[in-house]
């Protein structure tokens, strides 16, 4: 490592590392959360100072062969080198975290799709029930029309009845003078 990056502010993966830690234990402990802590193991932690026992000096700047160089501490350096490797799974843990979202996004999508669907039925059923409605009134009423009423039947079958009879005797009269 170079010595002029010691002394600068922490570096865009720290950040970024710190950040995706801190919200990686939000979503840690919710409880919508459990596919995803039940597909990984514990992931090894990545906060805090690393070796905070040692109380020596934890890095020292080397100058070999005209390079200069950062020493550190060897637990101090192992740490760092856990937290290297744990970098991917924590890479790995967000990717999942990521389509483990989409996928939640595309299912309230569905869940949206459905009550919109549930309520065009809903409408489809209720224009069905008042035109059952209109169809059954109207039913009623042709059940209840003046040309249905018995008496209207009984009359037009008189008037039919005299008025083959008048003809029977006019062609009866006719025929026999």
């Amino acid at each position: 490592m170079n010595a002029g990056r010691v002394d600068e502010g922490p570096s865009t993966w720290a950040v970024l590392l710190f950040f995706g830690a801190f919200f990686l234990g939000q979503l840690d402990g919710c409880a919508g959360c459990a596919l995803v802590s039940a597909q990984d193991t514990r992931l090894p932690p990545v906060s805090g100072r690393c070796a905070p026992e040692i109380g020596e000096p934890r890095r020292a700047l080397l100058e070999h062969a005209g390079t200069t160089g950062l020493w550190f501490h060897l637990d101090v350096a192992r740490c760092m080198g856990a937290r290297l490797v744990a970098l991917p799974l924590y890479a790995e843990r967000v990717r999942l975290l990521e389509q483990r979202l989409e996928l939640s996004d595309e299912r309230d999508a569905l869940q949206v799709r459905r009550v919109r669907l549930a309520g065009e039925e809903a409408q489809a059923a209720s224009e069905a029930l008042e035109a059952a409605v209109r169809s059954r009134r109207r039913a009623e009423e042709a059940l209840d029309a003046w040309w249905r009423h018995p008496a209207l039947w009984f009359i037009v079958g008189a008037v039919v009845v005299v008025g083959l009879e008048v003809l029977a005797v006019w062609a009866f009269s006719e025929v026999i003078p």
